[in-house]
């Protein structure tokens, strides 16, 4: 897969790379991004980030065709959220203020 990286792709995606908020998932599709972009083989990014090559496949190929919002899920992937967004934020509210 071949992957060329405006300067702006490459600044968001090694941010992510060093977040320590995002999710675990988010980071390594950066990682899997920018280690193909660097030249690395698929087989070469699967061993280093310990995932398959149909893995790596996946994420390089919806990097190419929608770029940074390809890393992001499909709509309705995963379990239904238990809090919406609304509660979330009253329980962040909440816990600041018992901190």
């Amino acid at each position: 897969i071949h992957i060329e990286l405006t300067q702006e792709e490459r600044t968001e995606l090694a941010a992510r790379t060093r977040s320590q908020r995002m999710a675990h998932r988010d980071v390594l599709r950066a990682r899997i991004v920018l280690l193909l972009a660097e030249g690395c083989s698929v087989s070469s990014v699967a061993r280093q980030v310990a995932k398959t090559r149909k893995v790596i496949r996946k994420w390089g190929e919806r990097f190419v065709k929608k770029r940074l919002e390809g890393l992001h899920d499909k709509a309705g992937r995963g379990r239904e959220p238990a809090f919406s967004p609304c509660d979330r934020s009253a329980l962040g509210k909440t816990r600041l203020r018992a901190a």
